[in-house]
């Protein structure tokens, strides 16, 4: 007796269920390193030239998460600053 064989029944030009991302803030879900063993978070977009220059950063790692938290608040604050200033200089070139 032979084994019949198995037929693909998934057609490979069906799409897959979407999977809404969530839209509110810029930080994807923390989850905690393997290889560290830090709490590490990502950007869900990459960061411009500008926000680059301005120092922000696109992956934070924290020992806790409560200064994980805390970290990507600072990052917050600084993006919000960045994008109330109508300068498009780097903001480290401003006189304080």
């Amino acid at each position: 007796m032979s084994a019949t064989p198995q037929v693909n029944k998934i057609d490979a030009f069906e799409p897959l269920p979407a999977v809404g991302e969530p839209t509110a803030g810029r930080w994807a879900a923390p989850y905690l390193a393997g290889k560290t063993g830090l709490w590490t978070v990502h950007l869900r977009r990459p960061l411009t030239r500008r926000q680059i220059d301005s120092g922000l950063v696109d992956t934070i790692s924290a020992s806790t998460l409560e200064a994980l938290e805390a970290a990507m608040e600072r990052q917050d604050e600084a993006a919000g600053k960045l994008n109330a200033s109508p300068d498009p200089a780097p903001t480290w070139s401003h006189k304080a």
